[in-house]
């Protein structure tokens, strides 16, 4: 038997295991500088200039996408020859780089060269205003799905002069500007106005005055404003008024008088009657008391003094602000009408340096009392049932239409009771028909919050601080944009949409009333119900000015005025106004709906409605918010896709639901693509598979 002889292993020879490394340059990383440094020059924006400046030029060309491949094609595309036919030379992408003399053409000449030749003086030109650009890199956002067009009106085209035939575009030289910031753009505003007013007369600026020849005007670059129809502005003899005598004293004033004397004898307070002021409702009776006398004294006998006058109410104002006197307020045995045309024909309404201002009414002293919503900047109005609060909105509805264009500003008119409203449908200052659904309300003001924060974008990259300084931009030519307009969004009945979205309508109205005054978006809210489960402290926090109708009760009244007062209203328009500390009662303006119809008539007859958004969109969105809410919907798409069938009886056999909560979530798929529209008595198609379903629904 042989032995197997042991193989002994071959010893192959040693070899160094290396890794292959880039050769490292000495001086790139962290070595020694092998180079000298010196002061960086950018040779692209010319040799004379050093890299401290930014210069605002973009290269716009990228080349010709037909030869830029032609590297990696066999047979070229564009050749030489043909390149030079087309562009003038083969190398045309290096045609617009940036040199000595385009640098000059732009800035004009430098002042570290050679000063001009003595004896020739170069006239100085005035410096042009030039358009503040709005190309500013803006940071992209992901589009989302079913969301509200916003509210772009349209843009004026602008209309550039071609240049001439066989003749190379001439950059104008501007002179380098030597004065401050703040100098430049003092002198700029004061040459814009000077130019503005002269007319083949003397031009005043800075440089002096001289007379201006008459020459030939070249075509300047002009704006062409898309054709449409002149609004024309409903007149105020459309509302009736009526004549009113502020001095009259009839007799049952003077008998008053004397009962109020008499009952502060009894109580041995020591004080009568001074004057008396008669409003339209109530008679304002000014008692002088004698020194020492406390004031409090007065409040103490209120219900006395009531019943001596057999009176339904008195309010006691002590004192008056301003003077020395305690004030009675007594409704009076005859009551007059305060007539809207009456009020609107005061001067100071007409105004229209405050294109919000809104006719209320009329206080005790007879004088007209407006207010201006931009200095509100937002309202809530309260009162109970029949107390006047409708006949207010009517009146600041109004006031609006009389003062402003369609152009000027947009209405969001809320109306879940659908009747007090609706004389205003079909107006051209409408942004979308008026709303009478709780839920498309909850919609429409996201909508207003996602304009709100549009606008800002806008202020931000145009220079400005709100929506004035934006349209007094606008107006100067300083931006190239059509003027903003105001967005007043009013809501009759807070209470139902409370109920129905309260946390939706909640933080829309939080936001809003936050910060949407400088973004030209005013919100007035109403309600008959002013309880603090629908006026709620993040709401009336930042709602400061509040209109105060008859209440039932004296927690009401705190709740809207954060004191005492609107329970003791008349009612019919008897209101409380408070914009600060003191509430100021007058008498609302009353305005017939034979009226309110006449000029809404008048409008719809001479302008036609433009909204921005129709409520089937509304509604769209509404059911589409509640299906993506549906907790089923992901399983269900991934269940879809895993087994390539759509049809709604696997889908309620599957997840154990009902017929019409699979139909929702199937047209929700059927939205984001993910399976086909209906085909008759055919399943539905799959379209998608998993990877597509998780960049839709935005999973890894």
């Amino acid at each position: 038997m042989k032995r197997n002889k042991q193989v002994e292993p071959i010893e192959l020879p040693k070899k160094e295991f290396l890794i292959f490394q880039f050769p490292k340059y000495e001086g790139i990383r962290g070595g020694k500088k092998t180079y000298e440094t010196t002061h960086f020059v950018s040779p692209i924006f010319g040799t004379k200039v050093k890299d401290v400046v930014t210069v605002p030029f973009q290269v716009k060309t990228l080349g010709d996408t037909t030869k830029r491949f032609d590297a990696f094609r066999t047979k070229q595309k564009l050749s030489d020859k043909e390149a030079v036919q087309k562009y003038g030379t083969k190398y045309y992408e290096f045609t617009n780089i940036v040199t000595d003399r385009t640098r000059e053409e732009y800035f004009g000449k430098s002042s570290l060269e050679t000063s001009p030749q003595i004896g020739k003086k170069e006239e100085p030109k005035a410096p042009q205003l030039k358009p503040i650009s709005t190309n500013f890199v803006e940071r992209e956002e992901p589009q989302e799905k079913h969301i509200l067009p916003s509210f772009e009106p349209k843009v004026k085209k602008f209309v550039e002069m071609e240049p001439e035939v066989n003749e190379a575009p001439v950059v104008e030289q501007k002179p380098r500007n030597e004065e401050p910031v703040f100098e430049t753009f003092k002198r700029r505003d004061q040459e814009f106005e000077a130019l503005k007013q002269t007319n083949k007369g003397v031009v005043s600026s800075d440089f002096g005055s001289a007379p201006v020849e008459e020459k030939a005007e070249k075509p300047k670059p002009r704006f062409i404003e898309p054709e449409r129809k002149q609004y024309t502005y409903p007149h105020i003899n459309l509302f009736s008024k009526k004549d009113r005598n502020l001095d009259e004293q009839p007799q049952w004033l003077l008998d008053q008088i004397d009962v109020i004397n008499a009952t502060l004898q009894e109580f041995g307070i020591e004080g009568s009657v001074k004057t008396s002021k008669k409003g339209p409702t109530v008679t304002r009776y000014e008692i002088a008391l004698e020194p020492g006398v406390n004031v409090k004294r007065i409040s103490n006998i209120s219900d006395n003094l009531m019943m001596s006058l057999a009176s339904k109410s008195i309010r006691i104002e002590a004192p008056i602000p301003g003077k020395p006197y305690v004030g009675l307020e007594v409704p009076n045995v005859q009551t007059e009408i305060v007539a809207y045309g009456n009020v609107i024909s005061n001067p100071k309404f007409l105004e229209k340096d405050h294109p919000l201002k809104v006719a209320l009414g009329v206080d005790i002293d007879g004088e007209d009392i407006f207010v201006d919503i931009q200095s509100m900047p937002h309202g809530l109005i309260a009162g109970a049932t029949n107390s006047g609060k409708s006949v207010c909105v009517n009146t600041i509805l109004v006031s609006l239409l009389l003062k402003n264009s369609p152009e000027d500003l947009k209405l969001i008119l809320i109306d879940p009771k659908m009747v007090e409203l609706t004389p205003y449908n079909d107006l051209p200052h409408l942004i979308t028909p008026v709303i009478t659904d709780a839920k498309m309300a909850a919609q429409a003001l996201n909508w207003a919050v996602t304009e709100m924060d549009k606008r800002y974008q806008k202020f931000a990259s145009s220079r400005s601080r709100d929506i004035k300084s934006y349209n007094h931009n606008i107006k100067r030519g300083l931006v190239d944009a059509e003027k903003m307009p105001y967005i007043v969004i009013i809501i009759d009945e807070l209470a139902d949409l409370m109920m129905v979205a309260a946390h939706e309508v909640e933080d829309a109205i939080q936001r809003i009333t936050q910060k949407a005054r400088a973004a030209g978006i005013h919100l007035l809210v109403a309600t008959q119900r002013p309880t603090t489960d629908v006026v709620k402290g993040t709401i009336k926090s930042n709602i400061p000015a509040r209109i105060a109708f008859r209440v039932a009760s004296f927690v009401d009244s705190t709740t809207i005025l954060d004191g005492a007062g609107a329970e003791t209203l008349l009612g019919k328009g008897d209101m409380l106004l408070k914009r600060e500390d003191r509430a100021h009662r007058l008498q609302g303006a009353y305005i017939p709906d034979d009226e309110i119809y006449a000029i809404t008539d008048f409008i719809r007859d001479h302008n036609k409605p433009d909204y921005v958004f129709a409520h089937e969109d509304l509604k769209q969105q509404v059911e589409l918010n509640e299906i993506a809410s549906d907790e089923l919907f992901e399983d269900v798409a991934y269940y879809v896709v895993e087994n390539q069938n759509a049809s709604i009886n696997s889908l309620q056999k599957q997840f154990e639901i009902g017929f019409n909560r699979a139909q929702k979530i199937v047209e929700m798929l059927e939205y984001y693509n993910i399976v086909s529209a209906s085909q008759g008595t055919k399943a539905r198609e799959v379209l998608m598979n998993i990877s597509e379903l998780n960049d839709v629904l935005g999973k890894e």
